[in-house]
């Protein structure tokens, strides 16, 4: 069970990490890894990376050239004639000369080195970020049904947004501060050895330390911080239900205690961020003491050494120089290292997204759907969504231009069975087979232009209704579009708009009624003249008039499509060529209404039950 009550310096008891203690040699194997793999999403970019490295590596120079110029200065112009009455001008002239033309070459290449060095590392960072945007939403497009309906909204919106930006963070890190502060590093370790390798060997003392301490820390972020984006999941997930249920929680007058639970999940993931917040700064500080230990040290051998004449005093002054320059790129790498740590755990939890199961591809043998001949044959179709087994040997044959009604009581599988139609899943046993073709020896997208489907909630783009009817076929000419909303009996209302086809539904089509929602659903079904036709309780939540309309609609297609109708009201099913009705995962019943209603089983038990509502 996990505690949030703070222990020592903001820390939060957590049961998962004392439990289940991961290694420290497979966490540092498995940041490494993603720390490879971030990396390498930037790498197509490899002719801005060298152009990054390059002017880094001039602005790297050019702080360690006027460094070796204070030791020419010292020793050779200043030291030397500090007691002279009467100063050489011409020949400090023709000394200074030469160090002043260095400085100004280094005062005019490194602003621009950094201006295109900080763009092109922004430049960078940006693609990435489209480059991963545009795979999450491959990944959302592509993933089978069953990735969807396991997974939560709120927790792949969390990872689609907040770990892909903490992930991506890294990247900005490392090219902006990372490779420049590297390059400085190595430039300076170079130039502390050439100013005095005794003081570069002490200097060198503290590098051990301070990466055994950067790495304990380290590992204590990411693991903290992949606590605290699983805590910003649920935070995505409770503000998705408050807005998708805001009518719900308006009519019981649930805003408190919505408000309270939200309240609630804000202050565990503040918690959880301070965790992170705490083993970041205690490495910040950590690194700095050592910063200045290292640096007190280096003064008091410094001056013992110039007293002993082994270094001159220019040669302090210059190695001091150096140490304060190298002094900055330590302490951002220490901070950058607990960053990209932080940002680590960000991007494993994007990978996994980027990583979700994909549809299954065609076969290799794969051909294209050429219409409906013969007839759609289900062949002892089993299926379960492994909890159970739902479909248990289904055996139905159709012929084209039939209307088939589905019913049974609920959760015997008529949704699914559907969603098997229109291959949304495969069954894990027999076949659901088109003109003697399993369904999976045919081309996925080839078959997907001989199907449409109408379910029970009707989708809308927050379009036009113009451009919500031709997604069904986009390149239809306006006049198509307004035929097939004729056909579905979306027309009378349509024409009564202000702006008409012109006009835009909102999000989720609020704007419009849930039966003028139906109605263009089943219009834009209707234009891409679909050999299969699914109509999923299309029907179940209309008013009488409403399902008037669509019936007739409906009605108009019998005879062009072949019609699966999946409904409970009479009045929908009772005009079917035959209705299939399903019991204990299989076939039960098959036959007309009057056939079905004159002798006794489950058709005529569910007529019954519903007998008030279909009057």
């Amino acid at each position: 069970m996990e505690s949030d009550q703070p222990t020592h310096a903001g820390e939060e008891t957590d049961a998962a990490d004392i439990a289940t203690p991961t290694p420290a040699h497979r966490q540092s194997a498995e940041s490494w890894a993603l720390f490879k793999r971030t990396l390498g999403m930037s790498l197509r970019y490899w002719p801005h990376i060298l152009l990054i490295v390059g002017l880094g590596s001039i602005f790297s120079a050019s702080r360690y050239i006027r460094a070796w110029l204070v030791r020419p200065l010292m020793d050779d112009i200043m030291i030397p004639h500090m007691t002279a009455e009467d100063l050489p001008l011409d020949l400090l002239s023709d000394q200074l000369f030469p160090l002043a033309s260095v400085l100004v070459l280094t005062l005019v290449v490194t602003p621009p080195a950094i201006v295109f060095r900080m763009y092109l590392s922004h430049g960078i960072v940006a693609r990435v970020r489209q480059d991963v945007d545009q795979a999450i939403a491959a990944r959302f497009l592509n993933a089978p049904l069953s990735s969807h309906r396991s997974g939560s909204s709120g927790e792949l919106l969390s990872r689609a947004l907040s770990d892909a930006q903490l992930a991506i963070r890294s990247l900005n890190v490392i090219y902006k501060d990372i490779a420049t502060n590297s390059l400085l590093l190595i430039g300076g370790a170079i130039a502390m050895v050439e100013a005095s390798w005794q003081l570069a060997l002490i200097s060198m003392t503290t590098v051990p330390p301070l990466v055994l301490m950067l790495n304990h820390f380290g590992r204590r972020i990411r693991r903290k911080t992949k606590r605290r984006q699983e805590t910003q999941s649920d935070l995505s997930q409770r503000l998705l239900s408050i807005l998708s249920g805001i009518k719900v929680i308006k009519a019981f007058r649930g805003q408190e205690v919505e408000h309270l639970a939200f309240a609630n999940q804000t202050e565990r993931y503040f918690k959880r961020h301070m965790q992170v917040v705490w083993n970041r700064v205690l490495a910040r500080g950590l690194t700095e003491a050592m910063n200045q230990t290292l640096g007190a040290v280096i003064l008091c051998v410094g001056l013992f050494f110039v007293f002993n004449k082994t270094i001159t005093m220019g040669t302090l002054i210059q190695f001091a120089l150096i140490l304060f320059t190298v002094y900055k790129p330590v302490k951002s790498l220490a901070s950058n290292y607990t960053v990209t740590m932080e940002s680590i755990a960000g991007a494993g939890r994007l990978f996994e997204v980027l990583d979700m199961e994909q549809e299954t591809p065609d076969r290799p043998n794969a051909q294209p759907m050429h219409g409906l001949s013969h007839s759609i044959r289900f062949r002892d179709v089993h299926f379960d969504y492994g909890e159970g087994e739902i479909l248990s040997g289904v055996d139905l044959e159709v012929a084209p231009g039939e209307v088939i009604a589905v019913v049974g009581r609920t959760g015997t599988g008529k949704s699914t069975l559907m969603d098997l139609l229109l291959r949304f899943h495969d069954p894990k046993r027999g076949a659901i087979e088109i003109d003697g073709v399993d369904l999976r020896d045919l081309q996925r997208n080839s078959f997907l232009d001989h199907v449409a489907v109408v379910t029970q909630e009707p989708f809308l783009f927050d379009e036009t209704i113009l451009e919500n009817i031709r997604y069904g076929r986009p390149d239809a000419t306006d006049d198509e579009v307004r035929a097939a909303a004729s056909a579905a009996s979306a027309d009378e209302f349509i024409d009564q708009l202000p702006a008409g086809y012109d006009t835009s539904v909102g999000e989720f089509g609020l704007r419009l009624s849930g039966g003028q929602r139906q109605r263009i659903t089943i219009a834009r079904a209707i234009l891409s003249n679909p050999a299969i036709l699914v109509f999923d309780e299309a029907t179940s939540a209309l008013d009488a008039k409403t399902e008037r309309a669509v019936q007739v609609a409906i009605e108009s297609l019998r005879g062009q499509h072949t019609i699966f109708l999946v409904a409970h009201r009479l009045s929908t099913i009772r005009h079917a060529d035959r209705i299939v009705v399903l019991d204990q995962g299989g076939v039960a019943e098959v036959g007309d209404h009057e056939t079905l209603m004159n002798r006794p089983g489950i058709y005529r038990e569910l007529i019954g039950m519903n007998a008030p509502e279909s009057q």
